[in-house]
């Protein structure tokens, strides 16, 4: 009897414990909208990681085709992505890489990676871009390599040729960070990064009418569907 009692002590001691550390990394909002195509922030501590994973929200009146096609464009990443000063295919890779430099806030120098992106459709009819940081990109003087990066993003179409669009990112810049300058990245990376795609996803290269007018990889093997008015502009 005495065991048993233990035992479930120990049960609810263990339950205590994880719960205190699901609410410990809970998402905390930073910024509520105000509207539909406002942007909402959060962030949330993660073990080990100096900055804060991040995350923000907003929707736009495009179709969900037209926001893909924006992604794709890797060479405009520095239009609308947080310090991000130039970006485009890296060279010698398959072309589902990305290799990215990202502007440093002083004292920090600047950063660069290289990022794999894989395209799905969910079994609620979105569609996330997922890009993980990955190996074998030569190192670049001036630049302190990112040793991980993790970023989605969610395409949630909805009626009347919107989209919901959600971004979510945990990164290690590498090197040492002031704890200042993580707060900055997570609280601000977020709402740069979706005002920035609002502005951009307007332009006419990026209305495009079909799966098939997107990069090779972003449909090859791949049978995605979108409702009819997401897919013309």
């Amino acid at each position: 009897m005495a065991s048993m009692r233990l035992t479930i002590l120990a049960l609810c001691l263990l339950g205590a414990s994880t719960s205190a550390l699901t609410a410990a990394h809970e998402w905390e909002p930073v910024r509520q909208g105000q509207g539909r195509e406002d942007v909402s922030t959060w962030v949330r501590s993660v073990d080990g990681m100096t900055v804060k994973a991040f995350k923000g929200v907003t929707e736009v009146h495009y179709s969900a085709l037209t926001v893909l096609a924006l992604l794709a464009d890797t060479n405009g990443l520095n239009n609308w992505v947080y310090h991000c000063k130039s970006s485009g295919p890296a060279d010698k890779f398959p072309l589902d890489h990305t290799y990215a430099r990202f502007k440093g806030i002083w004292p920090a120098s600047d950063r660069d990676v290289m990022f794999r992106s894989t395209v799905s459709q969910q079994a609620d009819g979105s569609i996330v871009l997922d890009s993980n940081q990955v190996e074998g990109y030569p190192q670049q003087d001036g630049h302190v390599r990112m040793p991980y990066l993790h970023n989605t993003f969610k395409l949630v179409p909805l009626k009347g040729n919107w989209t919901r669009v959600e971004f979510e990112t945990q990164v290690d810049l590498g090197g040492l960070v002031p704890d200042w300058l993580a707060n900055a990245v997570s609280t601000k990376a977020p709402l740069v990064t979706l005002e920035g795609l609002r502005k951009q996803v307007a332009l006419p290269r990026y209305q495009v009418k079909s799966f098939g007018d997107l990069p090779a990889h972003y449909h090859k093997g791949k049978h995605m569907v979108l409702p009819e008015t997401h897919l013309a502009p």
